[in-house]
């Protein structure tokens, strides 16, 4: 039996990297001081608490490419790991949330997620 470390990653925005070992890796946070972050449908949910193993399945079931960036937040016991864009306009970020049925996006110069 293998016992995982539980992967210390807060929420936030990271961009995708390829490690020593050849696998993607979410190890720069990315910040933006304006515009807003949304997320398509091409994410991953996971219950309970991240390992780095279930971040490297995650990534690679989302397909996710070096250079991508990827949002990381958890709510209620559920972490959603989703690639991730940025848009200056807040009514562009609306519309592209909408059209991927997203809860929420992300005021960057707020700090404070706005519910769809």
């Amino acid at each position: 039996m293998t016992i995982e470390a539980i992967l210390p990653l807060a929420d936030g925005t990271y961009k995708a990297s390829v490690n020593g070992y050849g696998n993607l890796e979410l190890k720069t946070s990315v910040s933006m001081g304006q515009g807003y972050w949304v997320s398509d449908d091409t994410g991953v949910t996971v219950e309970g608490h991240l390992t780095e193993q279930g971040v490297a399945d995650a990534l690679q079931l989302m397909e996710a490419q070096p250079g991508e960036y990827v949002g990381i937040w958890t709510d209620e016991g559920i972490t959603y790991i989703d690639r991730s864009y940025h848009f200056i306009r807040k009514e562009v970020a609306i519309d592209f949330g909408n059209l991927y049925n997203q809860k929420a996006i992300w005021d960057c110069a707020k700090r404070e997620a706005i519910t769809l």
